[in-house]
């Protein structure tokens, strides 16, 4: 499988985010959709997509829609749940797409999903830290 078109990678990685993914970007008018294309450096000793590289990407992806429409400033991760649903393979397209639920003055609240062909693999929550003055 290719990466999808428009993808392209994200230009507000962190360093550990470029090692384990590097994840890429889809920016729209209506947010952000992040992607990974499944390589063997991202899988387990069982040959499926590790769940800790999923949850990085969940993680990203949560990040990358708290920040949407906010300018440069910063954000960071507070509180952060998933819930396995199925495994992604080598090879595999997986897009993660977020919703804000709520923004506040000094939080986001985020929810979101990685999926594989429509299929879902994670379900996510999380609260995000706004980082106003850095």
């Amino acid at each position: 499988m290719d990466v999808p078109p428009g993808f392209v990678a994200g230009a507000d990685l962190d360093p550990a985010e470029t090692h384990v993914g590097p994840f890429l970007r889809r920016d729209t008018a209506g947010g952000v959709t992040t992607g990974l294309l499944v390589g063997p450096q991202h899988c387990n000793e069982h040959g499926t997509l590790h769940g800790g590289v999923q949850m990085a990407l969940a993680d990203y992806t949560a990040g990358s829609a708290a920040r949407f429409g906010m300018g440069s400033e910063g954000t960071m991760t507070v509180s952060f749940d998933a819930r396995f649903v199925d495994a992604g393979r080598l090879g595999d397209w997986v897009e993660g797409h977020a919703t804000v639920v709520r923004r506040t003055g000094s939080m986001v609240f985020v929810e979101g999903r990685l999926l594989c062909d429509g299929r879902p693999l994670l379900s996510f929550a999380s609260v995000v830290k706004r980082l106003r003055d850095r």
